[in-house]
């Protein structure tokens, strides 16, 4: 026997069988089919603020057309009415004088929250109403119809879900993708003003606030040294922070008191910057002009990222010093042995007194004496050039690259496991063996760099410089013998390294 409904039904299942980008979208595919399959004169799609009983008008459908529209309706002074549609999901309308039936829609919907750092995300339930009308006063909707009406209405609202968390997603992932261009911007600036500028810029634009200001502070975090602003037109303004009226001096001490601050009624958002218990400075975004409401998402993605600037700024800062103090090789534009020993030393006694964690890699160019040897000391510098822009552009602005001796250079790894240590090697790996010597060099051969990487990791295979060093220098060894191009971590490999190492070949 033919099953009417279970048809109906199904095509109508069939034809939100697809991916819709919001929920708009999708409401401008069902509300129409549900007008033809019913014969409705129009439809409505309420949101409804159970709180203040208020059912909010969003769209109408009718003839051949969808339209937003704006209208609350009370709906506080009809409890029946209310039982009636909370208990069977459907009721007929009590104010108008043609026929009109309510049908309740429940889909859930996911949200973030942020708990102290730790960001979580909750599924919070969304109720809605469609208003389904016939002009006509004969053309009452029979019992058969409210039920296969229901039906339908179930099927809208479960595929409401699935837009509502496809389009959670796209959007967590379109952020995390452009706080990640961001950041990758910020780590290929080396002069500290230009990525901050950069960053900003880049902020201000995917986030379309109407200004964006960072607020930085003294080495002691107890000043405001200056001001770096981004407003809607792009333009980049500079304050000195010693030309702050008095009320925006002691937002320093409101901001750092408070922590990390939404506010949506003034629209504006506060976010301090620290390192540790080092105040870098703090951020500002607001939409003041506009009053356009800043989103929860949006604070929360910033939140998150403000960790990354924070490290940046403080570690691009000592980028800064460093090159203050010629402390970089002339040749490499890494920082020299002295100075790496110096941070390395500092990183050890910080990730002891906070139990953080640390790696390093160990890497040199294989084949480097043959190259040398070949084709030049010329080429052989030429060869470290190339490889140590490939570290500066690919390493995080937290790391720490340094040439160590000949073409020897080492990284530190500051809050880096070695799981994570064992994706920049890869980085690194795969980058590097991209690099071809220029073939007017090597009667066009195709001659390609490669290097070999050894990790170690903070504390299991040490807590000290020396023995970090060694652990990282015996992986090394054992990729070079007969593994060349490639890496290991000192952890994986232990028990494949002969107790006596045999003397490295080049």
């Amino acid at each position: 026997m033919f099953d009417r409904e279970a048809y109906t039904l199904f095509k109508f299942s069939k034809m939100l069988n697809q991916s819709f980008q919001n929920k708009r979208q999708l409401l401008e595919c069902a509300l129409p089919a549900l007008r033809d399959l019913f014969k409705l004169d129009r439809v409505y799609f309420f949101d409804w603020q159970q709180e203040r009983a208020l059912l909010s008008l969003n769209m109408m459908c009718k003839k051949e057309y969808c339209m937003d529209m704006q209208e609350d309706i009370s709906v506080l002074n009809e409890p029946e009415f209310l039982k009636k549609l909370l208990q069977d999901g459907i009721a007929d309308s009590t104010d108008l004088n043609y026929p009109a039936v309510y049908v309740l829609l429940k889909w859930r919907r996911p949200a973030m929250t942020l708990e102290g750092d730790d960001v979580r995300t909750v599924i919070k339930e969304r109720v809605g109403v469609l208003r389904l009308e016939r002009f006509r006063k004969n053309r009452v909707f029979h019992e058969t119809e409210k039920k296969m009406i229901k039906s339908v209405a179930a099927e809208i609202s479960h595929n409401l879900t699935n837009t509502e968390i496809d389009q959670a997603k796209n959007q967590r992932l379109n952020t995390a993708t452009a706080l990640n261009d961001l950041a990758t911007i910020f780590a290929t600036s080396l002069r500290l003003s230009d990525g901050l500028e950069l960053i900003l810029q880049g902020v201000q634009k995917y986030f379309r606030f109407d200004r964006v200001r960072l607020y930085q502070t003294n080495y002691d975090g107890t000043k405001i040294k200056s001001i770096l602003g981004v407003d809607i037109s792009g333009e980049v303004t500079r304050q000195s922070g010693d030309d702050l009226p008095e009320d925006e001096r002691t937002l320093l001490r409101d901001v750092f008191d408070k922590g990390a601050a939404y506010r949506t009624i003034h629209n504006v958002v506060y976010i301090p910057l620290k390192v540790q218990r080092n105040k870098v400075g703090f951020l500002t975004f607001d939409n003041l002009l506009s009053r356009r409401r800043i989103d929860y998402l949006d604070f929360i993605s910033l939140k998150q990222f403000s960790t990354q600037i924070a490290l940046a700024i403080d570690n691009a800062a000592l980028f800064e010093r460093v090159q203050e103090l010629s402390n970089y090789d002339e040749l490499t534009k890494l920082p020299v042995r002295r100075f790496f020993n110096e941070k390395f030393a500092e990183e050890i006694y910080r990730s002891k007194r906070f139990d953080l964690i640390m790696s390093v890699i160990l890497l040199d160019i294989d084949l480097f004496k043959q190259i040398n040897d070949t084709y030049g000391h010329q080429i052989g510098d030429w060869a470290l050039k190339e490889v140590s822009r490939v570290l500066r552009t690919s390493l995080r602005q937290t790391d720490f690259p340094c040439r160590y001796g000949g073409d020897e250079m080492i990284i530190m790894l500051p809050r880096t496991n070695g799981e994570e240590a064992k994706i920049i090697a890869k980085r690194l790996k795969e980058r590097i063996n991209g690099i071809a010597v220029p073939d007017r060099y090597t009667n066009g051969d195709r001659v390609t760099l490669s290097i070999s990487q050894g990790i170690s990791v903070f504390p299991q295979d040490g807590d000290t410089a020396a023995a970090l060093f060694e652990k990282a220098d015996k992986a090394l060894y054992w990729v070079k013998d007969g593994r060349r191009g490639t890496f290991a971590l000192y952890g994986d490999v232990a028990d494949d390294i002969p107790q006596k190492e045999n003397a490295r070949e080049e």
